[in-house]
């Protein structure tokens, strides 16, 4: 039993940050991938969300405590907060933070990593059925978002097949649009706070593998026959909302590193 599990937030800028998505950690113990000692490896919020929120705890319960083992002795200081609120805390240092999700889900994780849990170690199938539920309760939301973004892709491709065409859709410069979805997502974030966005003084810089990587994963789906959105696209995409200029990148996820590798305007942000 580990005695003492202690994660860390404080601001750590001694090695350039690397921001993971979740499937690093399982990368690091399935062998596939070494920590390098140059780097330091940043946990999001939004990916420990989702391994709080992961199945794998019902199957797989021994390799579960060995990610999240990856995440306290590989990973460096948490990014504690949601993307947006860093996104803005970024524009806005005064901009109002709270972590207390990422406190609770870290409470959880401590409880998973004190125990000793045997490599052979399974659950009973009534505990199995209760944790399978809980989770799809908790990622309802990117459910939702999957079922919401296949819907209106099919209107947009019934839209471009019987106008411009793919050809010319895909010339269009979408910047200005994904700009305003953005601003609608943000806006929407802050609504039920004493809080304005000043957008006259956004700095979309700060957010330009986020915006370029929307760019291209938009275009995709628009024009591709029967790709449709999944669950953890909300998270895969989102998560590179945490990259400032000063940060790089990484995902195995092919896609998602075909979206940023494929694109001389930022694949220097890919770590490799």
């Amino acid at each position: 039993m580990m005695n003492k599990v202690k994660f860390r937030y404080f601001e750590d800028k001694t090695k350039p940050h690397v921001i993971c998505d979740t499937n690093v950690w399982y990368y690091i113990v399935q062998g596939k991938f070494n920590k390098p000692n140059d780097i330091l490896l940043i946990p999001t919020s939004l990916s420990l969300a989702e391994l709080a929120t992961s199945e794998a705890m019902a199957y797989e319960l021994k390799l579960y405590q060995d990610v999240l083992k990856a995440v306290h002795e590989k990973g460096g200081p948490i990014l504690p907060i949601d993307p947006f609120d860093f996104v803005l805390h970024n524009h806005d240092p005064n901009y109002p933070l709270n972590n207390d999700i990422v406190k609770n889900i870290l409470s959880d994780f401590t409880e998973v990593l004190r125990r000793d849990i045997p490599q052979e170690a399974e659950l009973k199938e009534e505990t199995k059925e209760k944790i399978i539920k809980s989770c799809q309760e908790r990622r309802g939301a990117t459910g939702e978002f999957a079922d919401f973004g296949t819907d209106k892709l099919n209107d947009i491709r019934k839209s471009i097949n019987t106008g411009v065409g793919k050809k010319e859709h895909l010339k269009v410069d979408p910047y200005v649009i994904n700009k305003e979805m953005l601003k609608a997502f943000l806006n929407e974030h802050v609504k039920d706070l004493d809080y304005e966005i000043d957008f006259n003084k956004f700095d979309w810089n700060r957010i330009e593998l986020f915006m370029t990587v929307t760019e291209n994963f938009l275009k995709k789906l628009e024009t591709t026959r029967d790709m449709k959105v999944h669950p953890n696209d909300a998270v895969d995409w989102l998560n590179m909302l945490y990259v400032t200029p000063d940060d790089m990148y990484l995902t195995f996820e092919k896609s998602w590193r075909g979206y940023i590798e494929n694109d001389d305007r930022i694949k220097h942000y890919l770590y490799k």
